[in-house]
């Protein structure tokens, strides 16, 4: 189990859009994990069996709103029950922009027909 101690921010994102058709997206404090939980807590609350995305430090949690606690203009708690995690996310950005500055050499392939003793044959 995890608590942090000074509450660090995370950005919870809805990934269905409001009734003007924008993604939301809510400043929110960790308040710790267990297994494969999130404990959040935002200013406004986030509809039960909502799908988001949870960005804190480098990783970005997708899963769904389990629980939603908290009465209006108060602070909510919210869990969020885990599916996927991916990690490294600086790493990622780093590597997206070298990629989009170099730009990717477009190098042509053409399939020509195998060889009856071989499956494939790639001529570049």
């Amino acid at each position: 189990m995890f608590y942090a101690d000074d509450a660090p921010s995370a950005v919870i994102q809805l990934t269905s859009p409001d009734a003007n058709g924008k993604k939301r997206s809510i400043l929110c404090s960790f308040q710790g994990s267990e297994g494969k939980r999130l404990s959040l807590q935002a200013s406004e609350p986030v509809p039960i069996s909502s799908a988001v995305s949870v960005e804190f430090n480098d990783a970005l949690f997708l899963g769904e709103v389990v629980a939603c606690t908290g009465a209006v203009n108060k602070s909510c708690d919210i869990e969020i029950k885990v599916e996927q995690i991916l990690s490294g996310l600086q790493s990622l950005m780093a590597l997206r922009s070298h990629l989009l500055s170099e730009g990717v050499p477009q190098q042509r392939v053409s399939l020509a027909p195998a060889p009856r003793n071989s499956r494939f044959k790639v001529i570049a």
